[in-house]
């Protein structure tokens, strides 16, 4: 077995190791050594990156306890090879999983939830437990676990006999018959884990919760430590600085003017509406002057809530079939109706000719269509 120096010291950047194995597989050339720093993905954490024997490490994996390191050239079986580690990213997974443990310990412990998911990646962290909490229980837990990162609590990992951890209570997802590494923050969690964590709370940084949702019948956390708090914190800052110059206002006014800008949105959305169905009314005794069999228009800049309105205006008109198009910039939208036929069939025909996408009721069907208007107005008149 290849021994994990990663358990033993997390901060260990450089090492030297004996390469045991290498063979091609489908994403590289799969190498195992007598020891290794880098961590392989697993428990919801990400493998590390880095280089081994001068070639970049893509991924890292464990089966059947073997830890496989995926290089993109092969490595003398035999020969020793320096190891460095992408410590950024590292750091990075530390803090996150930290964080996390911190959480859920506190969920476990104020309301009886479990974590029952957990995933890592380079964007983003969610956390999954199976009770639903209300956003003042999340806003307390994210006070409390910002609680003890202040109050730098040293992160302990250790591996336990089958004996010892028995008398022991911890956090588990699944039913572990064999030696356990048990991660313990004192007074807020211990929890059976594989992964890489901060030698100290505070170095965690800070946590912050960016989501919070019902999934699942429990509740799902999207939550940031660290430099990912801070990152998100600028961010969101930037977008308020710009809301403040646009608006004029200050932090505390954003929100009352958003809402009242949003109320005279709608108030102009309204009476605009009123203003489109009187000229709707107008067009529709224009159109319905047009002798031909089948009605074709065509008109510029209608959403289709305004196609269907004036599709429907006209074959209340008429008993013909109606088509209401504006173009879009790959083809039509449109709205067809007859409130005397079935109008399904001939939909589902020009649909098929014009690689169009839609339907409806009997009545009325909207959808989109490629090609030419004069091609679309022949189609309809045979």
């Amino acid at each position: 077995m290849t021994k994990k120096l990663y358990y033993t010291d997390s901060y260990l950047t450089d090492f030297t190791a004996t390469v045991l194995s290498c063979n091609e597989g489908k994403k590289g050339y799969e190498v195992v050594l007598d020891q290794t720093a880098f961590y392989p993905e697993g428990g919801g954490q990400p493998s590390d990156e880095g280089i081994l024997g001068g070639v970049k490490v893509k991924d890292v994996r464990i089966k059947d306890h073997v830890i496989y390191h995926i290089v993109e050239c092969p490595l003398e079986v035999g020969s020793s090879v320096e190891g460095k580690i992408d410590f950024d990213k590292r750091f990075d997974m530390m803090q996150q999983h930290s964080g996390e443990h911190i959480i859920s310990g506190l969920i476990n412990k104020y309301y009886g939830y479990n974590n029952v998911g957990f995933h890592l990646s380079r964007e983003n962290m969610t956390a999954d437990v199976d009770g639903e909490l209300t956003s003042e229980q999340v806003s307390e837990i994210e006070y409390l676990a910002n609680e003890a990162i202040y109050k730098n609590i040293p992160v302990q990992g250790a591996i336990y006999g089958q004996e010892e951890v028995r008398e022991m209570t911890y956090r588990s997802k699944i039913e572990l018959n064999e030696d356990v590494r048990l991660v313990t923050i004192p007074g807020y969690d211990t929890c059976a884990c594989c992964g890489t964590h901060v030698k100290y709370t505070g170095e965690i940084g800070m946590i912050k919760f960016i989501s919070s949702e019902r999934h699942r019948g429990g509740t799902r956390l999207t939550l940031a430590c660290g430099k990912r708090a801070l990152k998100d914190y600028s961010k969101k800052q930037e977008i308020v600085s710009s809301a403040m110059a646009i608006l004029s206002a200050k932090p505390e006014m954003i929100t009352s003017h958003l809402q009242k800008l949003q109320e005279e949105f709608n108030e102009t959305k309204f009476k605009l509406a009123e203003v489109k169905g009187i000229l709707f009314s107008y067009m529709v005794e224009e159109y319905i002057k047009c002798n031909q069999a089948t009605l074709c228009i065509c008109e510029e800049g209608l959403v289709p809530e305004e196609l269907r309105k004036l599709c429907t205006l006209l074959i209340q008109k008429v008993d013909k079939t109606c088509l209401v198009v504006t173009p879009d910039a790959t083809g039509f939208k449109y709205a067809l109706g007859n409130s005397k036929i079935d109008i399904r069939p001939l939909c589902k025909a020009m649909n098929m000719k014009f690689q169009g996408k839609g339907g409806g009721s009997s009545e009325l069907c909207q959808g989109s269509l490629l090609g030419e208007w004069e091609e679309i107005k022949l189609f309809l008149s045979e």
